[in-house]
């Protein structure tokens, strides 16, 4: 969010904050994915995988996000990674777009977060659960306008790359709605409940808009199951971290890794 949504609680890059490739185990590669695969990593902080260590400083791209790990797990060595800490769909069209081409067999992206402006929902929600309520319940009522830029986007990878499988990944949850919490690592329980629905609103949107274009919806909510903040063992950082609410390495490699190789193979 800039890096993925958390524009207005961090810093330097356009997200958050200030976001070697984790040693994958070696795997066979996957018929149809192989050293002559053309891959194409596209979208936001969770797709640069910012939060995991070694990110750069233009965009928190690192070799421990999910596509790199992706693609050294199948033997692919044609990897372009076109991702940026806090883009959003406009940024994609402008910036990202021309990494693909008709050659271009594979793509992955998630995007959305930072239109839907999910950073500004936790924050307004840290505010009181009166205001938390009505602004969840705002985004939710506005989200057609988010698919209708999602529509555009994803039209926009198709004719660019129109012979490329395109992977769509949603977002997991970010917080244990039940779990006791420092309101140091995530508000109360009223908020973070609210919080995951507009979570929830915001996938059933993408996931929509991604069948619409025919591409393919990849769940992480599932892989990342009990491992959300105020869990015994989150793969996010908290809300005083830096990135806050990001995945960690843990969170790319044990979360998003499995869920894209779950409908890749």
């Amino acid at each position: 969010m800039t890096s993925l949504f958390l524009r207005s609680l961090a810093a330097p890059l356009p997200l958050l904050a200030a976001v070697g490739l984790l040693s994958a185990p070696a795997h066979a590669a996957t018929p149809g994915y192989d050293s002559t695969t053309q891959y194409v990593a596209m979208g936001d902080s969770f797709s640069a995988g910012v939060g995991a260590p070694g990110g750069d400083t233009d965009c928190g791209r690192t070799a421990q996000g999910y596509p790199a790990l992706w693609a050294n797990a199948h033997g692919i060595t044609s990897f372009t990674d076109v991702t940026c800490g806090g883009a959003v769909t406009d940024d994609v069209l402008a910036n990202q777009i021309s990494g693909l081409n008709a050659e271009t067999d594979v793509v992955t992206i998630t995007i959305g977060g930072n239109d839907a402006a999910w950073g500004e929902q936790v924050t307004t929600c840290m505010s009181g659960d009166s205001a938390c309520t009505t602004s969840i319940n705002k985004a939710i009522a506005d989200m057609p306008a988010i698919t209708a830029k999602l529509d555009t986007t994803y039209a926009a990878i198709h004719q660019a790359a129109p012979n490329a499988t395109v992977y769509v990944l949603g977002y997991p949850l970010l917080f244990e709605e039940t779990a006791s919490c420092s309101v140091l690592i995530a508000p109360n329980q009223f908020q973070r409940k609210e919080i995951n629905r507009f979570g929830k609103a915001l996938n059933q949107g993408i996931a929509s808009s991604a069948s619409k274009a025919g591409f393919k919806y990849v769940d992480a909510q599932p892989s990342f199951a009990g491992h959300a903040v105020c869990s015994n063992q989150s793969w996010f950082h908290a809300i005083a971290d830096l990135p806050p609410l990001h995945p960690t390495a843990d969170g790319y490699k044990l979360g998003y890794l499995p869920a894209l190789t779950s409908v890749t193979g």
